[in-house]
């Protein structure tokens, strides 16, 4: 079985040499090329790869990303888990281009989708196939390898007159280049630019079980108690969520202070769309990758449930949403260590609130007190342990009762 996730980028620059975009790319393995054998497969792995695991800013530093597609895709609304503000759907060349897809692309336009159509041909038929949604695309990928220069200079006079932008592939010298500027093109990508990038994370999918669990609640419009459970049991899931949100989220001001406030966010639409695009990611086994990361995700379930005991602890009636910020912060506690990547790095790709992520980078402020008195009980720091309750001004019993409370909680779990 596999143990890792790959993924490739690709450069698009602009006719000055700047990146205007990243293509997205799947891969199955570290070598620059893949086989597909199911289209949707393959566009769910690319988006959860991006998303949940490298996150996209990483990718593409907030420019455009495309992703390639076809009708099934399109169909499916796993689609929706696509933000448009940073997407754009590039339509393989052999999508059967239905009356039933023309409506699908023309709603999904009017949604603020971008479409391109990937390796543009001279062909007839294949210009007939495509000439009902010319009037929702806004590039056009043209193969300058696999058409005569004289067809693709007759392309690109018709295609100026639909007002999309022309990006010439397969560009693999200095002649090409010179060649396609001359032509007209605007963007451009190819191996003369640089071969893709070809990123390499640990797979810690979560158990399918758990996604077909949390579909099933959504589907029977289980209560949001019933849904937090099954989160605050991964942390995986808890800290994926909160990635996915910064991409979805359009207001920015609004910071996370809780899992609860998370979901409620996203929607429960939205929610079931992310929930079955890692679904489709997977592959068809019953094995659990998620147990790579267990014995962390079961640590920091336990962290954080002492933290919620704490918080409710030295609560504060000016600050209700204490216990939940203190649950949230022990989540995310050890997510350095299960994504394998600094808290200031995964915090970029989240929304939380400053005294959440202060206390996990710098231990700084209540919430920080509280994760470095949890930290000092699992180390059995004593002097530690009785120089930060006294600071927090609770008792040495106080503190066994939480504790009691946190492991019965767990235990339940």
């Amino acid at each position: 079985m596999e143990l890792s996730i790959y993924l490739g980028r690709m450069p698009i620059l602009s006719s000055d040499g700047d990146i205007f975009a990243y293509e997205l790319l799947h891969r199955s393995t570290n070598a620059n090329h893949t086989i597909v054998d199911d289209n949707v497969k393959a566009t769910a792995r690319v988006l959860v790869n991006a998303l949940n695991y490298i996150g996209l800013d990483n990718l593409t530093q907030h420019r455009p990303a495309f992703i390639k597609v076809d009708e099934k895709v399109l169909f499916d609304d796993l689609i929706f888990s696509v933000s448009p503000q940073y997407f754009v759907l590039e339509i393989l060349e052999n999508s059967v281009i239905s009356p039933e897809l023309i409506l699908r692309i023309q709603d999904l336009h009017c949604k603020g989708y971008t479409f391109a159509i990937n390796h543009f041909l001279s062909d007839k038929n294949f210009i007939d196939n495509f000439k009902d949604i010319f009037a929702f695309i806004s590039y056009v990928k043209i193969d300058i390898r696999r058409d005569t220069r004289k067809n693709i200079l007759s392309m690109l006079d018709s295609l100026r007159t639909m007002k999309v932008k022309c990006i010439a592939e397969k560009i693999e010298d200095i002649d090409d280049y010179e060649w396609s500027q001359e032509a007209g093109f605007e963007l451009f990508e190819g191996y003369y630019f640089s071969k893709p990038q070809i990123y390499i994370k640990e797979l810690i999918d979560p158990d399918k079980k758990i996604l077909l669990q949390l579909l099933y609640l959504l589907k029977k419009e289980s209560s949001l108690e019933e849904l937090l459970l099954i989160f605050n049991n991964s942390p995986y899931l808890s800290v994926n969520l909160l990635k996915f949100i910064h991409i979805q989220h359009n207001n920015k001001n609004e910071k996370i202070f809780s899992i609860d406030q998370a979901l409620i966010l996203l929607g429960r639409e939205k929610l079931s769309h992310w929930i079955e695009l890692m679904i489709y990611a997977q592959k068809d086994d019953d094995y659990d990758s998620e147990n790579i990361a267990s014995s962390l995700g079961k640590t920091a379930k336990s962290r954080a449930s002492l933290m919620e005991e704490l918080g409710i602890l030295v609560g504060d009636i000016t600050v209700p949403s204490l216990p939940t910020s203190a649950y949230l912060v022990g989540i995310l506690s050890l997510a350095e260590a299960i994504f394998q990547s600094s808290f200031e790095a995964l915090f970029k790709q989240m929304d939380l609130d400053p005294p959440i992520a202060e206390a996990l980078i710098d231990k700084t402020g209540l919430l920080g007190n509280l994760l470095r008195l949890c930290l000092a009980i699992e180390k059995d720091h004593f002097q530690d342990i009785s120089s930060i309750i006294k600071t927090l001004n609770i008792s040495k019993k106080q503190l066994d009762t939480a504790m009691i409370h946190a492991h019965q909680r767990t235990s339940r779990g």
